[in-house]
């Protein structure tokens, strides 16, 4: 595998597709309706929270629907990093086998 080939799968791999939608969409469920909320939003919670209290203090003039911006660019650097991680231990326990 070539270095641009490892570049592209690190950032925008099938991992890190399904680590960011598992971060998105049960938050954005949340979203269209209550009665969608579930345990697993609450990561997707977490990023949304501290990115709207840092945003909050720095630009408080803002409505709460602002923040999406940043909390889908939040979830794809948590998405990438925790695929990498991932994708790192898994290539140490195949070469430890």
């Amino acid at each position: 595998m070539t270095d641009d080939e490892r570049l592209r799968r690190t950032l925008v791999g099938r991992d890190v597709g399904v680590v960011g939608a598992l971060l998105v969409l049960p938050f954005a469920a949340t979203w269209v309706s209550p009665r969608f909320a579930s345990p697993l939003a609450l990561p997707g919670y977490l990023v949304y929270t501290v990115g709207s209290a840092v945003g909050n203090a720095l630009l408080p003039n803002y409505a709460l629907w602002v923040y999406w911006a940043p909390f889908l660019l939040a979830s794809y650097a948590v998405s990438v990093l925790v695929a990498g991680a991932g994708r790192v231990t898994v290539a140490r326990l195949r070469d430890d086998g």
